[in-house]
């Protein structure tokens, strides 16, 4: 153990000439802490693959890196990089195997950090060398490992040692508070690299070029011009046999607390001095110190159930979360949660921001949605409101809804039309980095303006803590929802409380259909353009456009459409096909949703 080490070490301070643009010609080492897990074999490995070797600019990160990854295990090598390179992909994949190196060691062993630093000189050539630490590994060991560091394992004299580490940064207020003791007593803050991998997508940096880079919308970005603003994030998946881990936390803090408040900040903060760390912590502090503490008035709690439908005429079956088998059977734990943040300063008083965050749901997006206030002049030419859509995955894109003079005589004869820039067709053979590449990249450079900094975390613990503290002494009875469906029962009457309307989905409105035959077979009409009694992949497309925001919907949306409803497997859809799918539909997708409780949302 440690023994004698205090929990509050000296922070080791860096010589004069170790800045953040430390030479980049010094010898790196990598640290992967928790190297044998999924992080490590999904996203990290391959990260610093692509940054070495893959990506269009590579090397972005020094080929003569080495990296190795630390388990508290013996592992053979080569078995072990076979299993946790398995995503790693392109010609170079022999050389970037050559770098990877494993240590075995424990977390909480003075000695094992010794051992870790002469295995780490023994590569750097014995003389200055950078030294970068990722921490992927539970927040009950971050604190060990900081002293092990900073100990026995920080980069010699000449180089820079720098500290990536992975959420969860704490539970609530208090276990930040302990957490954020250690590390900081430890490292500076600019040594401290606390990733939110949502900062490194690149619609969530695109904010920054949007609202600073253009002169039409920041001058709109406020109270008077903006009526609300919706942060989104679906899944459709649900917790895939890690329902053990997620009852421990559940949504908000999962999802919500970190990744949809750092793009709120992102989306709302005043412009900084500059975009450089101080500058932009600085002003999203300012931000969240305007905003008071969540209650459950304005929180809305779901979890889903059990659901099956047809796909393709085949049965399938999604179990409910209570069915996942670390879940306990008596389980509130929400899957779904949506709340309303009010910002108390002059830009976004009487804003409401709507974050809702689920598993379990009709799709995979996450989003950011601008609805802009009706002005006294739109009277003249009544419509919709404008929207700015900045969606986030998939498909990235931003677009502006707008209303449009149709072609005819008539001024007054408008339509909703989009303004589209999709990332795929604007940026055709544009590489998009996963938001890991960019983390490192940026920690590497000692870039630390997409991190989130001790401050923020303060004062985001102080705001969602109450509601958490709530949560969980009380376990108040989620919203019960059937697996699949937009949003659970009680989520729009919640949504417009604030003047929020949200779209119905494709599956919603086919469903309405269902008591009617003849407005059932109206749509089919409507659609049905060569008249052969029949709906190809172009004639429901056109039925999908009316859901995606009049947006050209990808073939991959049309085919899950056409799945849903087609019971021969044919691709395509007879009007018998349409009556039986969507009986089925109003079925399985009803958010009057028996078969488990349902409760009230505060």
């Amino acid at each position: 153990m440690f023994g004698g080490m205090s929990a509050c070490l000296p922070k080791r301070r860096r010589k004069p000439e170790q800045t953040e643009t430390a030479s980049v010609e010094l010898p790196l080492s990598i640290v992967i802490l928790g190297a044998t897990g999924d992080l490590a074999r999904k996203k990290l490995y391959p990260a610093l693959y692509q940054l070495m070797y893959g990506c269009p600019e590579a090397p972005l990160i020094p080929k003569s890196a080495t990296i190795t990854g630390y388990g508290r295990s013996p592992v053979d090598l080569a078995a072990f990089l076979e299993k946790q390179c398995a995503n790693v992909k392109g010609e170079h994949k022999a050389e970037f195997l050559s770098k990877c190196l494993f240590f075995s060691g424990a977390y909480d062993q003075a000695e094992s950090f010794q051992k870790l630093n002469e295995h780490l000189a023994a590569s750097e050539g014995g003389g200055p060398a950078n030294r970068l630490f990722f921490f992927s590994v539970p927040p009950s060991v971050f604190g060990d490992i900081c002293k092990g560091v900073r100990a026995a394992a920080c980069a010699p004299s000449g180089g820079w040692t720098r500290l990536l580490i992975e959420k969860p940064f704490g539970r609530d207020s208090r276990t930040f508070d302990e957490l954020n003791a250690i590390t900081s007593g430890s490292f500076a803050e600019d040594e401290l690299f606390r990733i939110d991998h949502y900062l490194g997508k690149e619609v969530v940096l695109n904010l920054v070029a949007l609202r600073f880079g253009n002169q039409i919308y920041e001058k709109l970005w406020d109270r008077n011009n903006i009526a609300n603003v919706q942060i989104v994030f679906k899944e459709d998946l649900g917790t895939e046999g890690r329902g053990g881990y997620f009852d421990s936390s559940g949504i908000i803090r999962d999802i919500m607390q970190n990744h949809l408040l750092q793009v709120f900040l992102w989306a709302a903060m005043e412009p900084p001095a500059s975009l450089n760390r101080a500058s932009v912590q600085e002003e999203k502090v300012k931000l969240l110190k305007a905003i008071k503490p969540i209650t459950m008035k304005d929180c809305f709690l779901g979890q889903f159930g059990p659901n099956t439908w047809s796909t393709c005429g085949m049965e399938h079956k999604e179990p409910g979360y209570l069915d996942d088998k670390g879940v306990p059977i008596d389980s509130k734990c929400p899957t779904y949660a949506a709340v309303v943040l009010k910002v108390d300063n002059d830009r976004w008083r009487d804003v409401p921001f709507l974050f809702r965050a689920g598993k379990g749901l009709d799709e995979r997006m996450a989003e950011v949605r601008v609805t802009f206030k009706p002005q006294a002049f739109n009277q003249l030419v009544p419509g919709a409101p404008n929207e700015l859509v900045m969606r986030i995955q998939p498909d990235e894109a931003i677009y502006l809804k707008i209303m449009n003079k149709m072609p005819g005589w008539k001024v007054g004869d408008v339509t909703p039309a989009v303004l589209d820039m999709s990332y795929s067709t604007s940026f055709p053979g544009g590489y998009v980095a996963d938001g890991y590449e960019r983390m490192f990249l940026n920690a590497f450079n000692g870039d630390g303006s997409l991190f989130v900094g001790g401050g923020e975390l303060t004062e985001a613990w102080r705001i969602f803590t109450p509601l958490l503290d709530d949560i969980d002494k009380s376990k108040p009875q989620p919203v019960i929802y059937p697996f699949g469906v937009r949003v659970p029962d009680g989520m729009d009457q919640f949504a417009s409380r604030y003047g929020i309307i949200m779209g119905e989905s494709w599956m919603e409105h086919l469903a309405l259909q269902a008591n009617s035959l003849s407005s059932l077979k109206k749509v089919f009409d409507s659609l049905d353009k060569n008249g052969d009694g029949r709906l190809d992949s172009t004639e429901v497309k056109a039925l999908a456009r009316q859901f995606y925001d009049g947006r050209e919907p990808t073939d991959k949306d049309v085919a899950k459409i056409i799945a849903r409803l087609d019971k021969n497997g044919d691709g395509s859809l007879t009007f018998e096909e349409v009556k039986v799918g969507v009986e089925a539909l109003s079925r399985c997708c009803s958010s009057k949703y028996n078969d488990g409780p349902s409760a009230k949302h505060y």
